[in-house]
């Protein structure tokens, strides 16, 4: 939290991968827990330090969406929807689905 409140002294909104890898298939990591706890790794310490924070698609990878997540301060949550409706407006990643999913 400490790290957070420090970070958010120099800018407004901070940036990140959401998983170390591509979205998976539904289902594919059913048998194994430790990796699909593993892809939440990144969004951890967002949730406890109880910030504001999103996910946007921002590129296919092997047909697989990758995601980028958005952390805003804490009562910012307005600014960090109008840093995504932003990013929405100069790409059109939202807009791609896996084929054949």
């Amino acid at each position: 939290s400490d790290d957070f409140k420090q970070a958010f002294a120099k800018v407004d909104v901070l940036l990140g991968p959401s998983s170390p890898d591509t979205a998976f298939k539904l289902g594919e990591k059913a048998d194994d827990p430790i990796s699909m706890y593993l892809s939440d790794i990144y969004t951890i310490a967002v949730n406890l330090a109880g910030l504001p924070a999103m996910s946007l698609p921002v590129e296919m990878v092997n047909n697989m969406p990758v995601g980028l997540q958005l952390i805003g301060n804490y009562f910012r949550e307005g600014q960090l929807l109008n840093v995504a409706h932003q990013f929405q407006q100069v790409t059109d990643w939202h807009k791609a689905a896996p084929e054949n999913f």
